[in-house]
């Protein structure tokens, strides 16, 4: 077989294999970027990076992940995201902070990620976390966030631990509190 035909059939296979894998090259491993295939809805982008921004954004994990996201409307840097915020959610539960998503996602593997959110942290996770919502996320787009925040890299900032009930934080503090009847 002359050799343009034996290169034409290699594109060919290569294509092929492209096409059967939704986009996604056969080799595509947890720590690539390649948007891998996914059954039912999920976020679509150039990489999975990207998708987990945009997710990030539009599920206000900033809200309570990033200290002064609220304040500044989402003016925050990428190298300033994530980090925690010293702004307490109090409750009958105690008191919780939004962690520090960075340093978690440095010591944690992608895995054990998806397995917490799906099943909220095991049983101890804390309002004002969406554990109802983050459950029912598509795998790949849980995925996707845990890349994007990885990629980010470390950011040693601590955040306050969390508080049983009636131990009083020591630092600012929303009550989070059902109440009924009239204003």
């Amino acid at each position: 077989m002359p050799l343009y035909r034996k290169t034409a059939a290699a594109i060919a296979l290569v294509a092929f294999t492209v096409a059967c894998h939704g986009g996604a090259s056969a080799g595509a491993t947890a720590g690539s970027s390649t948007m891998p295939p996914s059954t039912g809805p999920a976020m679509q982008a150039e990489s999975m990076e990207q998708a987990g921004e945009y997710l990030t954004i539009v599920g206000s994990c900033n809200d309570c992940h990033t200290q002064g996201w609220v304040e500044s409307k989402g003016k925050i840097p990428p190298a300033d995201r994530f980090a925690g915020l010293n702004v307490g959610f109090r409750g009958e539960w105690g008191t919780s902070y939004g962690k520090n998503l960075r340093t978690i996602t440095q010591r944690q593997s992608e895995d054990h990620w998806v397995e917490v959110l799906k099943t909220t942290d095991g049983g101890d996770g804390h309002p004002p976390m969406p554990w109802w919502n983050t459950a029912q996320m598509n795998e790949r787009d849980l995925r996707a966030i845990y890349r994007y925040i990885k990629s980010l890299g470390p950011n040693p900032k601590g955040v306050p631990r969390s508080l049983p009930p009636g131990k009083e934080p020591t630092g600012p503090w929303i009550w989070v509190a059902t109440k009924t009847g009239a204003l």
